[in-house]
């Protein structure tokens, strides 16, 4: 039932919080985070055919949900949350990646997939980035309406980001990330949805010095 109602009860990878953004409007409101290195699977797929299906089964057989662990060390793993989604530089291509635990701190302790031509093991550097968080529907068009919204707002603010002649963000160009926390049987409104647009350092120190100064 706590699934249901959107309790999460699974390990998150830890970070930090730099800044909070709050807006009036809680559509284009943000916090800056900061993410040390991290662990994870993922899978590509093509999200255009309708004959290829979201590999979030095959990730789940690695990690041991519903049968045995399909890795080499026959070793069952927690789930996390989220499961995040990312757009590669392939038109209609698509990666799913579970993070794993933080007890899988380095990549000797992670075990081998055994279909490793579709499921990667892969290091994830300490990062640092703008999150929105938001409720409702997790689908593709949903969550990258929010992350053009986020976009925009960052840019407001004075973040440089990559635009086309129309003055519009290049999403093309940003390195962007739509999580979901919440299995999909959770009621929508309940659902803890967030998309990421990651920043440099330097970004990030301008955008925080500027905003703490107008507070001030």
């Amino acid at each position: 039932m706590g699934m249901v109602l959107g309790k999460i009860t699974v390990e998150e990878p830890a970070f930090s919080v730099l800044f909070k953004r709050s807006l009036s409007s809680p559509q284009t409101s943000y916090e800056i985070r900061r993410y040390g290195q991290r662990y994870a699977i993922e899978a590509e797929y093509d999200s255009s055919s309708s004959t290829t299906r979201s590999p979030f089964m095959t990730l789940a057989g690695y990690i041991g949900v519903t049968k045995a662990p399909e890795n080499e060390a026959n070793e069952a793993i927690a789930m996390t949350a989220p499961v995040a989604m990312e757009q590669t530089t392939e038109k209609n291509k698509k990666l799913m990646r579970f993070i794993l635990p933080s007890k899988y701190d380095e990549m000797s302790k992670i075990p081998k997939p055994n279909n490793a031509d579709k499921v990667i093991v892969k290091e994830i550097a300490p990062a640092v980035g703008a999150v929105h968080q938001f409720n409702g529907s997790f689908t593709d068009s949903h969550c990258h309406e929010k992350i053009r919204a986020l976009a925009l707002q960052l840019s407001i603010d004075g973040v440089d980001l990559p635009k086309g002649e129309d003055g519009a963000v290049v999403l093309g160009k940003v390195k962007y990330e739509w999580w979901g926390f919440n299995p999909p049987f959770t009621l929508p409104f309940l659902r803890r949805n967030e998309v990421w647009i990651e920043l440099s350092e330097e970004q990030v120190d301008k955008l925080v010095a500027e905003k703490k100064d107008e507070q001030s």
